[in-house]
């Protein structure tokens, strides 16, 4: 390709090559992909990235790790039948298997949103759970289930805008120590924090997986670290199901 008559910039050519390729992506692109594609260093390709987010032309969705155009972000919110589609129902049928508390979380860039809660009266609370899951993902197992499957570049993300904060004693801060267990999370399907975010309280969550392997959610219980003692396997299993469900529902009426 010839080049243009006159002078141009390199890096506002760079800055619209990474647009377009960002436009054409209605999924989003991570650093790497970037960079492979400009054939740039991932620095390099995160600074162009950055930049088009501080000048609103784009999106970063921390848990995803992925960039997105906005222009491309609002054609998906307006398209019909897009983003997640969890029936809430598997909340309430896993507290009535389990009798423990249960949740629904959903992807909601740049976090994870807690949406729905199931639970009798009297049933404890994991101090200091809040609705949005950000800087605690990767201490809580409803964090940890979805970070596990957002690809190679989600945990350096994450670990990048939040760092690794230390909730109690036992939550994991290093990244290669929370690598080994995103590998266990992938390979068991099922994610477990034990006390890692609230001492005293457990949680066990899974990811509810689109066709693609990406997750669009999870479903969660929170039980005492007494009870997950006592009562753990059997929970496990149930919350797999549980999210294995929520992924098919077609499964449950069958």
């Amino acid at each position: 390709m010839s080049e243009p008559a006159g002078r141009t910039l390199k890096t506002a050519r760079a800055v619209l090559r990474v647009l377009g390729l960002l436009d054409a992506a209605t999924a989003g692109l991570s650093a790497s992909q970037v960079a492979a594609e400009l054939g740039r260093s991932r620095s390099t390709a995160t600074n162009l990235l950055n930049t088009l987010v501080a000048e609103g032309f784009a999106e970063h969705d921390e848990l995803r790790a992925t960039y997105r155009s906005r222009s491309a972000q609002r054609w998906l919110e307006a398209a019909p039948g897009t983003g997640p589609d969890i029936d809430p129902a598997v909340v309430a049928e896993l507290y009535a298997r389990t009798r423990e508390r249960a949740y629904l979380a959903v992807s909601a860039p740049p976090n994870v949103v807690i949406e729905e809660s199931r639970g009798r009266q009297g049933l404890p609370y994991v101090p200091g759970l809040a609705p949005t899951v950000g800087a605690q993902a990767h201490a809580l197992a409803v964090g940890k289930a979805i970070l596990a499957h957002l690809g190679d570049d989600a945990l350096d993300t994450h670990a990048e805008a939040h760092g690794l904060t230390a909730f109690t004693p036992r939550t994991i801060t290093d990244t290669e120590t929370l690598a080994e267990e995103l590998h266990r999370v992938r390979t068991g399907g099922v994610a477990i924090d034990v006390e890692e975010f609230a001492e005293g309280f457990c949680c066990i969550a899974a990811p509810v997986l689109d066709p693609t392997g990406h997750p669009i959610g999870a479903v969660a219980v929170s039980l005492t670290a007494a009870r997950y003692r006592t009562h753990g396997e059997r929970i496990i299993r149930d919350v797999a199901q549980a999210a294995g469900l929520a992924a098919h529902p077609a499964t449950a009426e069958t």
